[in-house]
């Protein structure tokens, strides 16, 4: 219902890929996201980050960084190495020392928000 709402409205249903290890982070994200319309994947480690994107490539991730398997450095680097610039990437970490913030930005990341981060202002940044 709301996917449609935002269609007649000319607003755009994002397919996003949610990678965040903790499962209760995770679900609240997805909940929210989906009564706003948009199509949703979530990954718990960075292995399974790369598989979801290959399988359903996604118009915006919302990455953390600190995830088995390796990082969410590496991840974004891999799904930029993937995908090219066709997909957003916005990292939404407890990491946020200056060395994470440009460390992610290296990696391919366009933003770095802190958690807890507004699921609201997220959303906003979506389109």
């Amino acid at each position: 219902m709301e996917a449609e709402l935002r269609k007649r409205r000319g607003e755009r249903v994002r397919q996003v890929l949610i990678v965040e290890d903790n499962a209760d982070q995770a679900e609240t994200l997805r909940m929210f996201l989906s009564i706003k319309g948009h199509r949703l994947a979530i990954a718990a480690t960075g292995p399974a980050a790369i598989e979801a994107a290959r399988r359903a490539p996604p118009d915006v991730v919302l990455l953390d960084l600190g995830l088995p398997g390796f990082d969410g450095f590496e991840v974004a680097r891999r799904l930029r190495q993937e995908h090219g610039a066709s997909m957003r990437i916005i990292v939404v970490s407890a990491y946020a020392s200056e060395s994470d913030r440009r460390e992610s930005l290296e990696a391919g990341c366009e933003l770095h928000l802190v958690k807890p981060a507004d699921p609201r202002f997220i959303e906003s940044l979506l389109g």
